[in-house]
């Protein structure tokens, strides 16, 4: 098994059950005694995402119900195979993930992964606060393959791909922008896995991942995405209506996340409310103060001091 020069050798279970529950949160792992164990392990952080590429002869991971704890933090774990294949449990579902394949799973809730052989893997964990509203459904969505090489799935592939292999470059100033980008791209391709119409669904991913993409541009609206994608507004509206989306609620909710998050970002502290604000595309202090409360409660202001 080859790890990659930065990783960190792993001989021993109990140092790899120590070293992923660091990076993400506790873990049981256990692996069969007549076999020799290797493991890598290399990590690092882009912003509030982590990001890991673990190599692995076979083994059991298990997160179980006295793992999980209210003091851990809640992520989403996606997880593409660069090698080997392994069997996800969670909740009610079961898959088998191949090569090229993503998966998510949840840390709020027990999970299993099973190894069949010597697996090369990159996971991401996303903090459940960044998905904002899309959160709940991407729930409901995990233990479930999704091929990498279609739609958005392929992009993400291959932005994954790019991380595990450069996983020392990624801690720096960029890493922020760098998970903006991957979180918008994953809540893209995990909103719906069901429509019958690969084509359509498709287009679907497109349009939510090119408006998630461009969240910072004020002038963004069902007209440009439309006109950008070559079909009509009417007909943007009917496909995303088809998954539950309302196009302009949509990407206000995203836009308020995403400022949220950033007036409790200490990077951002010198940062005045309206120029992170402007940052996703809101310009009118205003209309901001008004869509806080109405989605969260409070204004920007009353988040900022408080930090929550």
């Amino acid at each position: 098994m080859r790890v990659g020069a930065a990783a960190t050798v792993l001989e021993d279970p109990e140092e790899l059950r120590k070293a992923a529950s660091s990076i993400f949160v506790p873990l049981k792992i256990e692996t069969p005694a007549e076999r020799r164990f290797e493991a890598g392990v290399d990590s690092a952080r882009m912003g509030p995402v982590v990001v890991a590429r673990i190599t692995s002869t076979p083994a059991m991971v298990n997160r179980d119900a006295r793992c999980v704890s209210s003091t851990d933090p809640e992520l989403l774990k996606v997880t593409l195979h660069l090698s080997g294949s392994m069997i996800v449990t969670q909740d009610d579902r079961q898959c088998r993930v191949r090569p090229g394949d993503l998966v998510a799973y949840e840390t709020s809730r027990p999970y299993r992964l099973i190894g069949t052989d010597v697996c090369d893997i990159v996971v991401v964990g996303i903090p459940r606060a960044m998905l904002g509203p899309s959160a709940d459904l991407i729930g409901r969505r995990t233990a479930v393959a999704l091929p990498g090489d279609r739609g958005v799935q392929a992009v993400i592939a291959a932005f994954l791909y790019g991380l595990g292999r450069d996983v020392g470059t990624l801690s720096g100033p960029n890493g922020l922008r760098l998970s903006d980008a991957l979180v918008s791209l994953i809540i893209s391709a995990f909103n719906d896995t069901t429509l019958e119409r690969a084509d359509t669904c498709d287009l679907a991913d497109r349009i939510l991942a090119y408006a998630a993409a461009n969240l910072s541009d004020p002038g963004l609206s069902a007209e440009t995405v439309a006109r950008r994608h070559g079909i009509s507004a009417r007909y943007l509206h009917k496909l995303l209506r088809d998954r539950d989306v309302a196009f302009g609620a949509w990407v206000r909710r995203e836009r308020l996340h995403h400022i949220r998050r950033d007036l409790t970002d200490p990077a951002f502290a010198n940062r005045t409310i309206a120029a992170i604000a402007a940052r996703w595309g809101m310009t009118e202090p205003g209309h901001l103060s008004r869509a806080f409360r109405g989605e969260f409660g409070r204004t920007p202001l009353e988040i900022r001091r408080t930090g929550s």
